[in-house]
């Protein structure tokens, strides 16, 4: 596959969307010059960026999606150091960006929030992505939650011309049964004029059950979710407007709802007594060959996602000799969960949370050229509502049904709701010293502002609505802020047209989840003894600064790009008892990631990357382990395939390292093989992919991580049997569909 691919980059403080054309082209220097927009500057090449920088085309995305990966595994795949993700899971808990939190965007809209909840990726479907954007390592300029990087993906857009129909089907098996079946279909219409264009698209994915490499059903996941049974509708329309050649109006509606409607849930065995029950399943020694998925599940409120989210960006090459970059949007959430069996004093419950963000924003960036340098600055600013509710079941019958039968009771407050306002004021210089060297450097100071509301203990409104206790003292709310002053800075140096090597230092900062911290208290019956709360616990950031080193080139056979990192951050955070613990024990991650890309032949190509990484925490004066919750595994990929332009082929080979702590819980490392290709119709193309092509059977990460959040616990009162969260990978699966543009 000797071609390189012309894109548009776009990771500013307001992700300009540059629309481009995914044509074939021999590789060559020119290529380095594709235009990419920054958060160092509005418009730059990606030879020109001080930072680590990942495209990840179309072509590439639709090869592994259309080959039956999930977005999460794809982009797991295709960016060298971002954690490999399950194909069945709703969330992305499990993915960290060089070891931390990525900030992961929608055309520039944040879809991470104050209240830490994982699924971003399910966000969009891919039939509707142009391409992902990709900043590795902390960043300054985009504020909290940024220290592992940005992952920007951008939606496709109307072109100039007449009307294009776009269509997609597919179908996706394990052979197992009829109900292993995932099926999917997507429509858009686009076209437009030369100064007005828009698109309109609906895709739909309706998923079966899934199963391992044994062949044997997975477990429903009662943690964080999963897609088995899963239907999923994105429906997303954009117009943009350019009445000139300097000026863009883009307007952006997108709405996605993922709803799982399943008769399948978790069989907890038989049990003698709902406290028997309770123990057997809190004490780890529940049996694992008597918990089970079974048929009969009885719930109306069943897991999902809905996203509603409004974006308006414009921009202007010329305004009072600047340029001009603005963006405001909305976005709305809601996430359902499933009921999860807990012990709240003696009394077995079930129940499950409902979550719900409502963000409004918007982004101003200008840019002016002053001779050898470039400045740039701007504002941000957000306002974020958060609000959560328990929906509580009647534990008689739960526990009648062996946990398969649902009698909805009442509600309660899972979280204090909470509201959460982000200002932000930066500045971005760059100098061009020399033709070779530039120097580049920022400033960034953040405000925060968080108010919540007046809280009683989630454990003591249980036992109010379960068993009639009278209702306890309420944990105290109220408001409380921090700000905090955020640099960068670097140098990029030519050896050649096409070959850069660079360095750079930049600060991220993440702040507490007020939904995990906030809200707790220590009870003595309805009395409130001590509880976390915004008069005796403020709110604060733990600041990340990271260094990196970098080198990259693009050679008419090869291209390449390898970068060393080093990040500290100067606090970290843990609750204990009734009181968040704010020490200074540092954190810190290290590691390499790069990937290379070689073309054998015209046809021929091979490719390889890998992501080394240690991650440590500084406890007593040593350096210990880091959990491995927190923690990421070294990953590499490597593969070989064949492309002539009217078919292709690629084998590729995914390796998972082991992880280990220093409290002795370990995450073992697997390998994936997998086989996708195409093939090009006189009308259309059809794709074809096998997943796990040898059916090997291993655990997910999430799920050796979901057993060391839920069950590995040091007070046996909050212990659940590991078994509970045996998620295994998905087995060998195919993959067909069609493709056409008319």
């Amino acid at each position: 596959m000797n071609t390189i691919k012309a894109v548009g980059f776009s990771l500013s403080p307001l992700a300009l969307v540059i629309s481009a054309h995914l044509a074939h082209a021999a590789p060559s220097a020119a290529n380095t010059e594709t235009i990419i927009v920054t958060g160092s500057k509005i418009q730059t090449t990606i030879a020109d960026s001080a930072s680590t920088n990942w495209v990840i085309t179309n072509e590439e995305l639709t090869r592994e999606i259309q080959g039956g990966e999930s977005l999460k595994g794809a982009l797991g795949k295709l960016i060298p150091s971002f954690d490999f993700g399950s194909t069945n899971a709703r969330t992305n808990a499990s993915q960290n960006l060089r070891g931390r939190s990525a900030q992961i965007m929608i055309d520039g809209v944040a879809l991470n929030a104050a209240r830490t909840i994982s699924r971003q990726l399910d966000s969009i479907d891919p039939f509707n992505v142009a391409r992902v954007e990709v900043l590795s390592g902390a960043t300054s300029i985009y504020g909290a939650g940024a220290t592992g990087g940005i992952i920007n993906i951008i939606t496709k857009r109307g072109e100039a011309g007449d009307a294009q129909l776009e269509v997609q089907t597919g179908v996706t098996t394990g052979f197992n049964n009829s109900e292993d079946l995932t099926k999917q279909a997507a429509v858009a219409v686009a076209g437009g004029s030369d100064s007005l264009q828009g698109r309109l698209s609906v895709a739909y994915e309706g998923k079966g059950a899934a199963y391992d490499g044994n062949g044997d059903p997975i477990l429903p996941d009662v943690t964080q979710t999963d897609t088995q049974f899963n239907d999923s509708i994105d429906v997303m329309g954009s117009l943009d407007y350019r009445p000139d050649d300097e000026q863009h109006l883009s307007l952006t509606a997108q709405y996605y709802d993922s709803q799982q409607e399943t008769d399948y849930g978790i069989d907890y065995g038989p049990k003698t007594s709902i406290y028997g029950g309770a123990i057997t399943v809190f004490s780890g020694l529940l049996d694992s060959n008597k918990l089970k998925r079974s048929e009969g599940l009885e719930l109306d409120e069943q897991p999902f996602t809905e996203r509603m989210m409004l974006n308006a960006q414009y921009s202007n090459a010329n305004l009072l000799n600047h340029s001009l970059l603005a963006q405001v949007y909305y976005r709305e959430e809601t996430f359902g969960y499933f009921p999860y069996p807990r012990l709240v004093g003696n009394t077995f419950t079930m129940s499950a949370s409902e979550q719900s963000n409502n963000v409004i924003g918007a982004k101003l960036l200008l840019e002016k050229e002053l001779g050898a340098f470039t400045l740039n600055y701007g504002v941000d600013y957000s306002h974020e509502e958060f609000d959560a509710f328990q929906r509580v079941y009647d534990p008689d019958t739960s526990y009648a049904s062996n946990g398969l039968e649902f009698k909805h009771i009442g509600d309660i407050g899972r979280y204090p709701d909470f509201t959460t306002q982000n200002a932000g004021i930066f500045a971005q210089a760059d100098w061009s010293i020399t033709d070779k060297l530039n120097a580049f450097a920022g400033l960034r100071y953040q405000y925060t502002k968080y108010k919540g509301d007046d809280f009683i203990g989630f454990a003591q409104q249980a036992l109010t609505l379960v068993s009639s206790s009278p209702e306890a003292d309420a944990i105290p709310g109220g408001t409380t802020d921090k700000d905090i002053w955020l640099a960068n800075a670097g140098l990029k140096y030519d050896l050649t047209d096409n070959q850069q090597v660079w360095a750079n230092f930049s600060q991220g900062f993440n702040m507490p989840d007020p939904g995990k911290f906030y809200g707790k208290g220590d009870y003595s019956g309805t009395t409130l003894k001590e509880s976390v709360n915004v008069e005796n616990t403020p709110l604060d950031g733990a600041k990340t600064n990271s260094f990196e080193l970098g080198w990259r080139t693009q050679q008419q056979d090869y291209n390449a790009q390898l970068a060393a990192y080093y990040s500290l951050s100067d606090k970290t955070y843990k609750y204990k008892k009734a009181s968040l613990e704010l020490n200074s024990n540092k954190k810190r991650i290290y590691g390499l990631e790069g990937q290379i890309k070689y073309y054998l032949t015209d046809a021929w190509y091979s490719r390889a990357q890998g992501h080394l990484v240690q991650s440590e925490t500084k406890h007593n004066g040593s350096w210990d382990e880091l959990s491995i919750y927190n923690a990421s595994p070294s990953t590499a990929m490597a593969a070989v395939g064949y492309d002539n332009f009217d078919w292709g082929t690629e084998l590729n080979l995914q390796h998972v390292g082991d992880l280990s702590d220093e409290a002795g819980y370990k995450l073992e490392g697997y390998e994936l093989v997998g086989l996708n290709g195409y093939y090009t119709l006189p009308v259309g193309q059809i794709n074809f992919g096998i997943q796990n092509l040898l059916d090997k059977q291993y655990q997910t990460i999430w799920s050796r991580k979901a057993q060391n959040a839920y069950s590995e616990q040091p007070e046996p009162s909050k212990q659940t049997a590991a078994a509970l969260f045996d998620y295994a990978g998905v087995g060998r699966t195919f993959s067909l569909s069609y493709s056409a543009t008319f």
